[in-house]
C-alpha cells in the first residue's frame, strides 16, 4: 500500500499537508498531533501492518505545526478554522464520517468539529491522553510539570525555550533510552520549528465545549485512552468532566502508561482502536 502525501486548502487560504495510507475499503482514522509535534510522531502507527490492513489512516499537521502554514495573527486560529481544516483533509482525501483520533492539544480538534462542522460529521472520537477543549479545565487537567513548563516554551531566553522543549519531549515518553533516541531528537526538531507566537497562537483560541458534550448525551461515540503514570495531564480529570457525558464511551487505564502511549504502548492501543472502530 503507497502513501499518498499533499497539501490541501482550508477556506482561509492556508495550506495544509496530510498524508494517507492503509486499507481504502476500511473505516478512516483521522489522527491530530499535540503542541509543538507534527505528523512525524505517527510514524509508528503509519507503519503498524496490523493496523494498515483494516483502516486507512490520515495525519496532518496543524495550522502553525509541521509543514503546513503558519499564519502570524491570533485571528487566523479561530475554532471555526481549525474544523475547516479537518473537513478540508477529510474531504481531500475523498473519505467519509472518519474517526477523530486526537492526542494531548490535538484532542480539542473534536470540539472545533463538533461545534462547526455538520451534525455527525465524525463516526467517534478517540482521546489518547487528550485536551478536550481549550478553557478553564486546563488548569485542572495539568499537573505542575505542565503549569511550569508552559512559560518557559515561549520564554525570551532561547536556550530555556528550546530547554523547555526538550523538557516537554522527554516527558511525553517515561522510558527515555538509547533505543528511542532517534524519535525523541525528531519530536524536539519539530517543536523548535515553532517560534513563541506560533506556541500562543497554537493555545489561545476560544472554545466553547456545550455542543461536544450534546453530541456525547446525543450518542456520539467516544474512546478514551490514557496511562496511569501520564507526567503532564490528570487524565481522570478530563474523563470526569467531558467523557462521562458520552452515553456511549469507553474508557481504557492502561498501567504505567505515558502521555504518548501510542508510543510507549502502541500494541494496546492499536488493539482498542481496531476493536472500537470496527464494531
Amino acid at each position: 500500500m503507497s502513501r499518498v502525501s499533499k497539501f490541501v486548502t482550508s477556506s482561509d487560504g492556508c495550506k495544509i499537508f496530510a498524508e494517507g495510507v492503509g486499507n481504502l475499503e476500511g473505516p478512516t482514522i483521522v489522527l491530530v498531533h499535540s503542541l509543538g509535534s507534527s505528523t512525524i510522531v505517527f510514524n509508528n502507527l503509519f507503519k503498524d501492518d496490523q493496523l494498515l490492513s483494516k483502516v486507512y489512516l490520515v495525519r496532518y499537521d496543524m495550522r502553525s505545526h509541521g509543514r503546513s502554514g503558519r499564519p502570524v495573527s491570533q485571528s487566523d486560529y479561530s475554532s471555526q478554522n481549525f474544523a475547516v481544516d479537518f473537513m478540508a483533509v477529510v474531504e481531500g482525501f475523498h473519505r467519509q464520517k472518519p474517526y477523530l483520533l486526537g492526542w494531548s492539544l490535538g484532542g480539542t480538534v473534536a470540539t472545533d468539529v463538533c461545534t462547526h462542522c455538520p451534525a455527525s460529521y465524525v463516526s467517534g472520537i478517540i482521546y489518547v491522553s487528550a485536551l478536550p477543549y481549550i478553557g478553564a479545565i486546563m488548569m485542572d487537567l495539568a499537573k505542575d510539570f505542565l503549569k511550569n513548563l508552559r512559560p518557559r516554551l515561549v520564554a525570551q531566553d532561547v536556550a530555556d525555550a528550546l530547554q523547555a522543549k526538550i523538557d516537554f519531549v522527554n516527558s511525553s515518553i517515561n522510558d527515555c533510552n538509547a533505543s528511542n533516541w532517534d524519535d525523541r531528537l525528531l519530536w524536539v526538531g519539530a517543536f523548535s520549528h515553532l517560534n513563541a507566537n506560533d506556541i500562543l497562537n497554537a493555545m489561545s483560541r476560544q472554545q466553547d465545549p456545550e455542543l461536544l458534550l450534546a453530541a456525547g448525551r446525543e450518542g456520539l461515540r467516544l474512546l478514551h485512552l490514557y496511562g496511569d503514570a501520564d507526567q503532564q495531564l490528570d487524565n481522570a480529570v478530563a474523563e470526569a468532566q467531558v467523557s462521562q457525558h458520552f452515553i456511549d464511551r469507553k474508557v481504557v487505564v492502561i498501567k504505567s502508561g505515558s502521555h504518548a502511549l501510542f508510543y510507549e504502548f502502541q500494541d494496546q492501543v492499536v488493539e482498542e482502536v481496531l476493536a472500537f472502530v470496527t464494531e
